[in-house]
């Protein structure tokens, strides 16, 4: 059978890939995973075991760093600029570099 959209759309149709567990059952599932976790020895697991609950945990725990958007902290501003409107409706402009020797006393001269 080759496969094209006609046979694509009855292999969608036949798939269960898409479908969701109903909130009663989701409930009862983790209702089930707590009793489970609590009834759980850990002092009686190996260090193996161990390894491998914990793999397990954090994979359901932890978000996934492909969705996490890194953060990038912004450049800081490299100039100010004031603009100053009379009653006439004169601009004056004033721009400034902000390095080491910036003042803000310098902004208004």
């Amino acid at each position: 059978m080759k496969f094209n959209s006609e046979s694509g759309k009855e292999a969608g149709k036949i798939s269960k890939r898409g479908r969701a567990l109903p909130m009663e059952m989701r409930s009862s599932l983790y209702e089930l995973v707590n009793t489970i976790l609590n009834d759980l020895d850990y002092e009686s697991l190996n260090a193996s075991q161990k390894i491998k609950l914990l793999d397990v945990a954090l994979k359901y725990s932890l978000p996934k760093l492909s969705i996490e958007k890194p953060y990038e902290e912004p450049e800081p501003p490299q100039e100010i600029q004031i603009t100053i409107v009379d009653s006439n409706g004169n601009e004056k402009v004033s721009r400034k570099k902000l390095d080491e020797n910036f003042k803000f006393k310098d902004l208004a001269g």
